[in-house]
């Protein structure tokens, strides 16, 4: 792999921790070592968090729980690139180990197929109407097989390999550059490139499907997102723009 020029040039790995992303954002509370491309990593995971509230549930020693530190001087209605370029470069990674039909869930979900294999969580410090900071957590199923019942869809590297396992240590250096490539497109200015990549991989785009919107189920279409990160969607009366807790995939 390339050399990476900003992401993982500093990383703390860890056995145990309740979340990386808490962990990292106490040590910026004292700005004590912490420097653009920062990478706290851990082989098990406590309280991983997801979004809505969620928590990331993970098997200890098998998979990829990590955060990272970006300080991506965007302008805030354009935040939403920092998750598409994250997604992306996970999506890039899967196919790279051989994954096929590795889709980005709205917003930032992975999946292989209609399964997730990878979530991310993305914190960010505004200021002056920039995004001044982002703390970023990560979960890729790597080589866990066996889930718990709350997950209804989940799935792992190895589930899709067919039994093939990754050793954890190079496949966080390779996901690292991934992710180093994709960011400093985004530190570049190329936003186009991003937004063309992401629909690329946008789970269920252009297809009519079944969904929920505001509690009421509908058959709808993906035809995009706006520049703030709000799925665009064709229904009978129209195009609409939602919100996160606006619709569910059915």
């Amino acid at each position: 792999m390339r050399e990476r020029l900003i992401i993982g040039n500093k990383l703390i790995q860890l056995d145990e921790i309740d979340s990386t992303n808490v962990f990292l954002k106490g040590l910026l509370e004292h700005r004590n070592q912490v420097y653009e491309g920062l990478v706290v990593s851990a082989k098990t995971q406590l309280v991983g968090k997801g979004q809505r509230g969620t928590t990331w549930l993970a098997e200890g020693g098998k998979n990829l729980t990590f955060s990272l530190y970006l300080q991506p001087n965007l302008a805030v209605k354009n935040q939403f690139l920092i998750s598409k370029m994250i997604a992306i470069a996970i999506a890039k990674f899967l196919e790279f180990k051989g994954i096929e039909n590795v889709k980005i869930k709205w917003p930032n979900d992975i999946y292989c197929g209609n399964k997730k294999i990878a979530g991310i969580l993305i914190e960010n410090t505004l200021k002056n109407a920039m995004v001044f900071d982002s703390v970023i957590g990560l979960g890729l199923n790597v080589n866990q097989t066996v889930f718990d019942e709350e997950l209804l869809n989940p799935t792992s590297v190895k589930l899709e390999l067919l039994g093939s396992e990754l050793e954890l240590e190079k496949a966080l250096d390779e996901l690292l550059s991934y992710i180093d490539v994709e960011y400093l497109q985004l530190k570049r200015g190329e936003f186009e490139k991003i937004n063309q990549d992401y629909l690329k991989y946008l789970y269920r785009y252009n297809k009519r499907a079944n969904f929920e919107v505001n509690g009421e189920e509908v058959s709808a279409k993906i035809v995009g997102i706006s520049e703030i990160g709000r799925l665009v969607m064709e229904l009978e009366d129209g195009k609409r723009e939602f919100d996160l807790k606006e619709v569910k995939f059915k």
